[in-house]
Order: C-alpha cells, then structure tokens, then sequence
C-alpha cells in the first residue's frame, strides 16, 4: 500500500479513536451513575447523520402514566421538544406496561424576526405506525428518551451529548446530578485516554520485548553507548547502526564516555570510522563516514544514543504493565511539568510549540515511513528474542497523543473538562454552586478562545512545519 494512504488510514483511525474512547468514557460514567445520555456520535456533528441504533427510553404524561418507548424507535424532532405539548399516543399493554406504537403532535415552528406580528407556523411531526393499540390523547410532562447511536459525514472523531449539559432544570440531566457524579462524568473522558496509553505503551514493549534502563545517578561504571535512534539515510544506517547495538570502540579506541564518542565524530568528517558493535550475543565490526551537517556546523553519523543505558528484557506481563505506568506516569509529569520548564529556559520554546492536525499528520508521516522501513529490514522473527529495532514508532506517536489529549482535556481552562472540574469544586467544597448561566458564559467564552487557538495553531502549521 502507498505510504501516504497508510499514513491518511493510520491518522483518522488514530486520531478518531482517541478522541471516540474519550466521548466514550464520559459516555460509560454518564450509564453508570444514571445520567442520561440523548446521543452519542462517531464522527464530527454534521447535518444528516446517520442513526443507526436507539436504546429504549420512556415518557410521563400529565395524567401521571409511563408510556415505554421502544428501542429503534424513530422520532423526526428531540424528544424534549414535546414536553408540555400535546400529542396523540397509539399504545398497547404488554405484561402491564403501556408500550408506545406511534405518536402524533403539532408543534409551532421559531417564529423568524420579521414575522412578530404573524402566527407562528404550526407542523405536523408524526412517528411510528398505529397497529390496533389504544389510542390516547394527553400531554407529555418528562421524558427519558434511550440515545440515538449516530454516524457523521466528518469520520473525525467522535462526541457525546448528555441530557441537560448545561441546565439543572432538566430531570435526569448532567446538570441536575449530584457534584460527585458530575465530578465522575468530567474525568472520565481524560482517564480513559490515559487507560489507552498505557495499553499502547505496553504493547510497545511486548513488542519490542524489553525497555531501556538508565544508569543510577551515582553510577562510576564505564557508560558504553547504548544506540537508542538510528535517523533514516544517516551514516549510521548506511553502515549497518540498528537501534538496540551497544558502541564499544571507535578506531580501536575503547568508548567509555558519551564526550569522547563526539570528539572522535567531530575529529573525523569525511573519513571512515571502524566501530566494534555488540548486538544480542554477536560482536561486529561496522564502518561509519560521518557526514557534514551544514546547519549544525559540525560532522554528524545520525544516531541518538544513551550512555551508561541497557536494554533490559521483560517477558512477564507484570512487569509489562508496571513498566508502561512508569512510562506514562514519566510522559505525564514531562507535560504538567512544561511550562515552568518553558519559563525556566530548560528547554528551547520550540521544544514546547503546541501542533494541530497537520503537524500530528507530519510526525505521523514520519514514523510510519520509518516503522515501513524498519519491518522490511527486519530479521527473522523469534518469539523469545528482544527486539530493539521493532516498528513501534507509530504507536509510540499514538501513545503521546493520547496522554496529551488526556491531560490537555484536565487543564483547567474553561470548555475543557478540567475547566468544568474547576466549577464542581466550590459546590464540593462550599455546598454552593455556581450560578449555571454564569458557568455556560464562561464557558462559552472559553470555546472562543479555544476554538481561535485552534486556527492559530493550525495555521501556523502550514506557515512554520513541524518538519519542513
């Protein structure tokens, strides 16, 4: 398959999928602590989309009966729209239970600025079919509609639409329940994509069967150079470099410390350098030609590597997932940790540059390229052996974005899920809450601002690439 097709396949999916196990986790809290839930959608919202699948739900009517509605059951408008409305119901008795079978209503159309003094238009809305059940005349009170499944024209991720999201006034409502269950609600979406890291983090280590281990702090043993990258056309990879090789001499000349593996590069451009190189259980003897790199000024061979580091396997599923909660926990504190790093100057601001969807598209472009690269030169498969060269790049891509994605949602900027964390916590702590239409101003506003950032950001993309 064409790279580029793989890479657009590879990015919806990814990309989609987090951003659908995010809605889902609020969609799963939302069932457990009976929130209910009006729809829930695969894809961007558009005009048209499909419904595929509606749970059952049920309705009251003012004269105090529950009507079911069963699961399926198509309905052309929102269910809230006919509350305080009167319909005209077709229902059958099942094992005392009034079953709905077609409904009949007439409700007025939104009266339109240059019509204030005209009627408003009135409508038919007309669903189901009437098969000989009791026919009834009432009007709804409440309604407990089951949520519509739908799919959007925009395959981009997904969302999730809870009844009463920002009004405590509607019965069964995100906004009526309890702080501590709305509190559930709002992390649930960030925990989930965190959940999914660390699932994806380790199944990069089954794959690739081990980790890197740094050297402890105080560690005076000799740093042999641990190859932790190996960039695609470098020196490096030309002269048979694979990521996992340990560097054990240079012209002869024993590697002990990262600063003399520089000075021999540095003293060498152009000219080959015979490298002795332990890979697994095999020594090799590989030739390198460092190459100038005019931007950087100085000879490079292409490679990343960590001095004093092993590669530690790990065969038990224990350790597998203990290792990956280290791994997401360290990826975790590096990102809340950013921006005093970013004040500090510890790190460059280009190093801290927020991306959109065209720079997660490059980076992914890049890795799977990579990972496409490194299956074709991959060895035999052994079920046993470590692989420090396995194809994960991709995953580790989706990995990151899926912790960014669950952190970002956790800030708490208004629009954002720790933004309305933000405004459970004085009803926690205080028993008052804050006035629900000052909350929705918030945060109304702070979807402006976001949705502005968001431009910005993706334009900038296209101005400045993340890989030019």
């Amino acid at each position: 398959m064409n790279e580029t097709a793989l890479t657009w396949i590879i990015f919806i999916l990814a990309f989609g999928g987090m951003v659908v196990v995010h809605e889902l986790g609020h969609f799963l809290a939302s069932r457990l602590v009976k929130v209910e839930v009006e729809e829930f959608g695969i894809g961007f919202p558009t005009p048209g989309a499909v419904t595929f699948w509606i749970s059952p739900g049920y309705f009251f009517l003012r004269s105090g009966k529950r009507v079911d509605i069963p699961r399926n059951f198509r309905m052309p408008v929102w269910w809230s729209d006919l509350v305080n409305h009167e319909v005209t119901l077709s229902v059958r008795e099942e094992n005392g239970r009034f079953i709905l079978q077609a409904i009949e209503a007439v409700l007025a159309e939104e009266k339109t600025p240059d019509s204030k003094t005209e009627a408003p238009a009135k409508r038919l809305v007309k669903a189901g079919k009437a098969e000989g059940g009791a026919e009834w005349t009432d009007v709804i009170s409440e309604v407990h509609p089951g949520t519509r499944f739908t799919l959007n024209w925009l395959p981009i991720g997904g969302f999730v639409r809870p009844k009463g999201e920002n009004d405590p006034e509607v019965p069964g409502g995100l906004a009526a329940a309890s702080p501590w269950k709305r509190l559930f609600v709002l992390s649930a979406g960030p925990f989930m994509n965190l959940l999914t890291a660390v699932l994806v983090i380790s199944l990069i280590i089954h794959q690739v069967g081990g980790i890197i281990v740094s050297p402890p702090p105080d560690s005076t043993a000799p740093q042999q150079m641990l190859i932790t990258e190996v960039i695609a056309g470098s020196p490096a990879e030309l002269g048979g470099i694979r990521v996992g090789d340990i560097l054990l001499t240079a012209n002869g000349e024993p590697l002990t410390t990262a600063e003399r593996l520089s000075e021999i590069i540095q003293a060498n451009p152009g000219m080959p350098i015979h490298f002795e190189v332990r890979r697994g259980s095999e020594t090799l003897e590989l030739t390198v030609t460092p190459r100038m790199d005019e931007q950087a000024g100085r000879p490079k061979i292409g490679i990343g590597y960590c001095p004093g580091c092993e590669f530690k396997p790990i065969t038990s599923l224990t350790e597998t997932l203990g290792l990956s909660l280290q791994v997401t926990g360290a990826q975790i504190y590096a990102l809340v940790t950013l921006p005093i790093r970013l004040v500090r100057g510890s790190i460059a601001p280009e190093q801290g540059r927020l991306i959109g969807l065209k720079g997660i598209f490059d980076i992914m472009s890049q890795s799977v390229s990579n990972d496409v690269e490194a299956a074709q030169t991959q060895p035999p498969a052994s079920s046993s052996a470590p692989n420090p060269n396995a194809p994960v790049q991709t995953l580790s891509i989706i990995a990151l974005l899926s912790i960014s994605l669950g952190i970002f949602n956790l800030f708490p900027f208004p629009a954002l899920d720790g933004g309305r964390i933000l405004f459970v916590l004085p009803e926690l702590i205080f028993r008052r809450r804050v006035p629900h239409k000052l909350e929705n101003l918030v945060h109304g506003i702070g979807m402006a601002l976001l949705l502005i950032l968001m431009i910005y950001v993706n334009v900038r993309d296209f101005i400045d690439p993340v890989i030019p």
